[in-house]
């Protein structure tokens, strides 16, 4: 191989990985959702890839796919970016730490936001904290967004049914 044919092979090896391992500093992909909090007996950890695969926190501002890699699939995100800060967000909800844990699955980096779900409006929020999270910065960190409707589906619906069943015992 000559060497002005080098960066393009490059180029070409970083285009042929996965989305979400291609800027993560060599970390893979999400393979599991872990929820924590204190209205929880136990942590919920979700490892269905059809759930897991939906959502993303690598989607939205600081991420650089729409300028590395094309269009972003926005409804995986698991805050509603278009939405802004959310400066209406009630207090005294229930808060939930969320990690997003990432391959290699022996030791696991993982990437945390706060959860808390709104049950009056079916809605939810969405904290990016500051200083615990090395792997993307998004440069919102420290403040509330409103959760994307799918996230609140998907993970409100997997907390819904822990409370519960927690409760009937």
């Amino acid at each position: 191989m000559h060497m002005k044919q080098l960066p393009l092979v490059l180029l070409l090896a970083i285009l042929a990985l996965p989305r979400e391992s291609a800027f993560s500093g060599g970390w893979g992909r999400t393979f599991a959702i872990e929820i924590s909090g204190d209205a929880l007996a136990q942590p919920i950890v979700i490892t269905d890839p059809t759930i897991v695969e939906a959502l993303s926190f690598w989607v939205g501002p600081g991420t650089g796919f729409s300028e590395f890699m094309g269009p972003v699939n926005l409804e995986r995100s698991i805050v509603a970016w278009d939405r802004g800060e959310a400066t209406d967000k009630p207090d005294g909800l229930v808060s939930y730490k969320v990690r997003f844990l990432l391959e290699p699955q022996n030791d696991p980096p993982a990437f945390t936001v706060l959860y808390e779900p709104d049950p009056q409006s079916d809605s939810g929020y969405i904290y990016y904290p500051t200083r615990t999270n090395s792997i993307v910065t998004h440069s919102v960190e420290g403040t509330w967004k409103y959760a994307s409707a799918q996230w609140n589906d998907k993970v409100g619906d997997a907390i819904a049914a822990n409370l519960q069943s927690f409760s009937a015992q």
